[in-house]
């Protein structure tokens, strides 16, 4: 774990002790491919996930971006039960060459990236909420609301990052991202163990601050594929905040002014991969794109900043 080597970690922003929180986290050497086991999903899980649904299907209507909008529109995604990964993923590969691979739980970056660059997406077929949720933390101390939960559950991979996996540059982007972090894992510059794993957390920054919980400007735009006209600054790409409600909430109250709780900051890629993050609780920043394209534009041309040397 990146976690481990903290020698440069004074170079970092906001950093914050144990961040991941009592977290499950599979890696490398543990069996983490899990086929999701449709057929014995019952009853009470399909009403979870309903639930979670219908509590944020017009929230998401409204503030999410265009990418994820047309990706919805063309997913079999369903509103009352869980979605079927075998029904999925091949309409993913056809569009853009992406596979969804069901694993058992969060995964360590090291992974995690491996199987991006892999164009590989991993989702796991537990859901918050659940007994199953709640016996895989029995003697752990995290937050499972319907509202959050640091662990990224079902409805957080499919319902939060599958849509835009239908968009090819949004696809190519996060080949891309999977592809540097594959490289800096394989050390083949001969960092060593300390800069790899610095270099390593500045690319989970950006990963974190632009695909879990990115902003974008809005421009009205997007509003022709929605049902509700967006009523704020901002439109919604981190999949972190889709998937859920009080993120979502918190974004669009902060955006109204009627909380303070978060800020919003313009986004620059110098700041992002040099500021760190809390897993377990609201977010209490955001970074705006101006587009899209500028953000890959920005990660492209930026790759100096995830090489490090000391």
């Amino acid at each position: 774990m990146t976690e481990e080597y903290t020698q440069y970690d004074h170079l970092f922003k906001n950093v914050i002790p144990n961040a991941i929180n009592g977290v499950q986290i599979f890696g490398m050497d543990d069996t983490y491919v899990k086929p999701q086991d449709y057929q014995n999903v019952n009853n009470l899980e399909n009403g979870i996930w309903e639930d979670l649904f219908v509590n944020l299907e017009l929230q998401m209507n409204q503030y999410v971006s265009r990418e994820y909008l047309l990706g919805m529109q063309t997913l079999p995604i369903p509103r009352d039960r869980f979605p079927e990964f075998e029904a999925i993923s091949p309409l993913i590969e056809n569009s853009t060459d992406w596979q969804l691979i069901p694993v058992a739980g969060f995964l360590s970056e090291e992974l995690f990236f491996d199987l991006n660059a892999q164009r590989k997406f991993p989702v796991t077929d537990i859901i918050r909420k659940s007994p199953r949720f709640a016996e895989k933390y029995a003697h752990a101390d995290i937050q499972n609301d319907v509202g959050y939960t640091p662990e990224p559950d079902i409805f957080h991979d499919i319902q939060g990052h599958i849509p835009f996996l239908m968009n090819k540059a949004y696809a190519d982007y996060m080949h891309g991202v999977g592809l540097l972090g594959d490289e800096i894992l394989r050390d083949e510059r001969g960092l060593g163990p300390e800069l790899v794993a610095h270099n390593l957390k500045r690319l989970q920054n950006f990963a974190w601050w632009t695909y879990e919980f990115g902003l974008i400007k809005n421009t009205g735009e997007s509003d022709q594929f929605r049902r509700i006209k967006n009523d704020i600054d901002y439109e919604i790409y981190g999949a972190g905040i889709i998937s859920s409600f009080d993120e979502t909430l918190n974004v669009v109250q902060c955006a109204k002014g009627q909380l303070n709780h978060s800020k919003f900051l313009p986004f620059d890629i110098e700041e992002v991969v040099l500021t760190r993050f809390d897993y377990s609780k609201i977010q209490d920043r955001y970074y705006v794109i101006n587009t899209m394209t500028d953000m890959y534009r920005d990660f492209k041309d930026n790759q100096n900043l995830f090489w490090f040397e000391g």
